[in-house]
């Protein structure tokens, strides 16, 4: 009984932690997008989602966002440069590139000298609501 209330405690801290968070999600796969947004959205923050730049950009003009989540690979776009026009449109909403591509080292340093603020692998939520949190202390 007390480990269930103390689970019960531990959730409703972290949906109370992410209450008042807006979010962007863009991913083309519509499965990672549901995944996401559905883990996120149980761990109290706002999600807004678009499968590609177009319906990004419609979306986050005029929200409140606290941060964009971005793939890299977006169906016939390129996340990297649509990164780019988001931080000269955005300047003030960090970017977190989430793709399921591995890349080394080199290439991670010259994404984030491009304006990304965190680069995360696709291998989880757990992970990903951990950084999320990290963006709305």
């Amino acid at each position: 009984m007390h480990r269930n209330k103390l689970a019960c405690i531990s959730e409703l801290f972290i949906y109370l932690a992410g209450m008042g968070k807006k979010l962007l999600f863009v991913d083309d796969d519509a499965n990672w997008r549901e995944v996401a947004s559905t883990s996120l959205q149980e761990a109290g923050y706002e999600v807004v989602t678009a499968q590609d730049a177009s319906e990004a950009m419609e979306k986050a003009l005029g929200e409140e966002l606290g941060l964009i989540i971005l793939d890299l690979n977006l169906a016939g776009e390129s996340g990297l440069n649509f990164m780019k026009y988001l931080k000269h449109n955005l300047p003030d909403v960090p970017i977190l590139l989430f793709t399921g591509m591995e890349h080394d080292d080199s290439t991670v340093r010259a994404m984030l000298d491009q304006g990304a603020d965190q680069y995360l692998r696709k291998t989880g939520m757990a992970e990903l609501i951990v950084t999320v949190g990290s963006y709305f202390r």
